[in-house]
């Protein structure tokens, strides 16, 4: 009883495990798409202000604005995506001396402030949105809400691709997996002479 009960737990934890990396996949798929269009968007119009103020003599009074609205959506939208892909900046020289447990304990800690930040700037961002329907835009003369939403959407899907994140992390053994990306892992272990590009590994003893 006692080995299937066991069997059982893991069955559950693997399957959530899968859920979460399909959801998180999913979602950062989704996300790349908008971010890359916004950031052509946002490029484009820059140049297109550049063009005609300096070359033609005329500045468009819209430019500016437009793409200071654009990179703040782009931006905030990116900051799900290095999320999921273990990409923001963090300290880890003090973690990494810990014990695996205590370590763990920690991280998970910390990401449950963050959870309960991220859950307070969705609640409250969509406030602040509805708050900005009253309120027009300089240049553009649009209502503040469709800018404004950029903070509780992404505040969501961050919230989002934190839970799966933790989710996976609960089966990851390596501490470098969990607070780095893959790719950042990979180099380190090459640098330290553990993975090479044939795939084999070796240690620093085996040299």
């Amino acid at each position: 009883m006692g080995f299937l009960k066991r069997s059982g737990r893991e069955s559950s934890v693997e399957g959530l495990s899968r859920l979460a990396e399909k959801t998180g996949n999913g979602l950062e798929s989704a996300l790349e798409v908008p971010v890359f269009i916004l950031s052509i968007i946002m490029t484009a119009t820059v140049l297109l202000g550049v063009v005609f103020r300096y070359v033609f003599r005329s500045p468009l009074g819209w430019t500016e604005e437009f793409s200071r609205y654009v990179m703040i959506w782009m931006a905030l939208l990116s900051v799900a995506l290095c999320i999921w892909r273990h990409e923001h900046v963090g300290v880890t020289m003090f973690i990494k001396k810990l014990p695996r447990l205590a370590a763990k304990t920690i991280i998970f800690l910390s990401n449950f402030l963050v959870l309960y930040f991220l859950y307070v700037l969705t609640v409250f961002g969509f406030r602040m949105a509805e708050g900005g329907k009253a309120q027009v835009s300089t240049a553009l003369h649009t209502t503040m809400y469709w800018w404004l939403l950029a903070v509780p959407v992404s505040a969501l899907f961050c919230l989002i691709m934190l839970v799966c994140k933790m989710t996976l992390d609960i089966r990851r053994q390596d501490l470098d997996e969990i607070l780095m990306s893959e790719d950042i892992v990979a180099a380190v272990k090459r640098e330290e002479g553990l993975e090479f590009d044939d795939g084999s590994v070796r240690g620093e003893a085996g040299q």
